[in-house]
């Protein structure tokens, strides 16, 4: 059975227990403190208003980055500590998180000096404990033009080539919540908290309902943690002695450009004359560029693009590759996400503001955190665990955080010599299946050591979805993410498990109608369900 058909008995079950920990938030943060707490022996529940990484957590730069630019703010710690979890989150899913070679050129006139650059990168090499062979070279103007011709035209004096990670945000997040599932941790999404609950003053549960059916549930929690995002200051609101209008919300975005249009060679982090630094980076035949950093009061759930965003992006790109033409109307797709930062009491720009997590405390016993960086994801979540630990150490027998060794599902290569070896292993399996290459490597690098599973779905394919005008291999994607991915909407699919609708745009639209069509049929929908998320959908595909 699915999970859109199984959500409702697992609603119906956890309204009659009192869970360890109740974590309020799907994203990267609340997913890693639902694998460290039940990993340690805290039953816990994960409540996510929408999908898990609807928000924030799917929206960034998709890097595993140290913050090379935090030096500049002197936040050596948070450099340290980022830095240092790039290797870790690569060891933890190595399926998902790629060494990214990265040119750092070095602009006559820029805000970044040859001797700071080359500096800050030694530094933060110390500091990461980047590997010998991923250390930073310096490079004179000749070297940096031969690896990026590109900026043929730019005053470039010289160049730094250096390593980050890259990663697929939103597998990660789903990486890490599956893995928080199978140590036994409940996961519910579309399930909304609409108030918090309290006995005697002490925080005792939370009120939720099923965003597709309206109804209510009570869920009892001797301990509350609200991982929201940018929503944690929506919920605290409830509560009466937590710290109010705590996050200074901030809108990033980013553009999606044909790679033929902007045929980078590798992926660039490049100073745009403002004081800021953007990335331009290639994949999947794109080439993707952000991001912006503006302060956002609008809507949390969509923030949206506007002309001005577009136009920034583009003029960014314009300023460090003059050879480079690029026009409003060769952005395929975007995304737009917000950051929750910490509200500082003296003003500062948006970029200037600490990507520093924080933690806040209730008299009630509700947590909050916010802040942080999708790198630092598991960091964040071990220290309020230890606070949670620390609890309820006379109700349960609670172990020491073990999430740095535990390997994320999707991620278990190494026995197999690594994601080359597993892929080559791997590739024949999937096209003497009919799958051609390209299609079979992707599949490899999205489910990783789960490729088995997805096997199994596509030979056990349901005879219902024969009459669906789709490839085989797409049928069986759904069908395994319907079962194992907590798939409920088509967005859930064609965002966040695919990410087709930003790199392949043209090909989700296409397949879009047939394949909410197969949707209806795994999931068992009413006619009217299913006119409804094609609707729905439609109007995504406008925006």
């Amino acid at each position: 059975m699915n999970y859109y058909q199984q959500r409702q008995t697992l609603l119906e079950h956890a309204a009659t227990i009192e869970h360890g920990l109740i974590v309020i938030g799907g994203g990267i943060t609340g997913c890693g403190i639902a694998l460290d707490a039940q990993s340690r022996g805290i039953p816990t529940l994960l409540i996510e208003m929408q999908d898990i990484a609807a928000g924030t957590s799917s929206r960034s730069t998709k890097l595993i980055h140290g913050g090379l630019r935090y030096l500049k703010q002197f936040e050596f710690g948070l450099v340290k500590e980022t830095g240092r979890e790039r290797a870790v989150v690569h060891h933890l899913a190595p399926h998902i998180t790629i060494p990214e070679p990265m040119l750092l050129p070095i602009i006559k006139g820029g805000s970044m000096p040859k001797w700071m650059a080359s500096l800050g990168t030694l530094i933060y090499d110390f500091l990461a404990g980047v590997k010998k062979k991923e250390r930073r070279q310096v490079l004179n103007k000749a070297a940096t033009m031969a690896y990026e011709p590109l900026l043929t035209g730019a005053r470039v004096t010289g160049g730094i080539h250096y390593f980050e990670y890259r990663t697929d945000d939103a597998r990660l997040t789903m990486a890490v919540a599956k893995t928080a599932q199978t140590e036994g941790a409940v996961l519910l999404t579309y399930t909304k908290v609409i108030d918090l609950l309290y006995e005697a003053g002490e925080i005792i549960g939370v009120k939720v309902q099923d965003t597709f059916t309206g109804k209510e549930y009570i869920f009892k929690g001797m301990e509350v943690i609200n991982a929201a995002g940018p929503w944690v200051d929506s919920l605290d609101v409830k509560d009466v002695s937590i710290r109010k209008n705590k996050l200074l919300l901030t809108k990033g975005v980013h553009i999606v450009i044909d790679h033929s249009k902007f045929p980078i060679r590798q992926a660039a982090y490049f100073d745009v004359g403002d004081g800021r630094m953007v990335f331009a980076i290639p994949r999947e035949g794109k080439t993707y560029i952000g991001t912006t950093d503006t302060a956002y009061t609008g809507n949390n759930e969509e923030p949206g693009i506007t002309d001005a965003d577009k136009t920034y992006l583009l003029n960014c790109v314009q300023h460090i590759f003059p050879t480079i033409k690029l026009e409003v109307a060769d952005i395929e797709s975007y995304w737009s996400g917000l950051r929750p930062l910490i509200r500082e009491a003296k003003s500062k720009s948006p970029s200037a503001i600490s990507r520093k997590d924080e933690i806040f405390k209730s008299a009630t016993g509700l947590l909050s955190i916010a802040g942080g960086k999708l790198t630092g994801y598991r960091k964040m979540a071990q220290r309020i665990t230890d606070i949670i630990a620390e609890r309820l150490q006379t109700d349960y027998e609670i172990g020491d955080c073990t999430t740095e060794t535990h390997i994320l599902s999707g991620g278990d290569l190494q026995k197999h010599g690594g994601l080359e070896a597993f892929t080559q292993q791997k590739l024949g399996e999937l096209t003497t299946r009919g799958i051609d290459t390209e299609t079979a490597k992707r599949l490899i690098r999205l489910y990783g050591s789960n490729i088995d599973l997805y096997l199994i779905e596509f030979d056990q394919l349901d005879s219902r979805l024969q009459t669906i005008q789709l490839p085989i291999w797409l049928k069986a994607q759904l069908q395994y993410t319907c079962k194992h991915e907590f798939v409920c909407k088509p967005e859930d699919f064609i965002i966040r498990r695919t990410a087709d609708f930003y790199f392949r745009r043209k090909e989700a639209e296409a397949y879009s109608d047939a394949f909410i069509d197969a949707m209806a049929i795994l999931l068992e929908w009413p006619a009217a369900t299913t006119t409804a998320f094609k609707a729905e959908w439609d109007e995504r595909l406008k925006k």
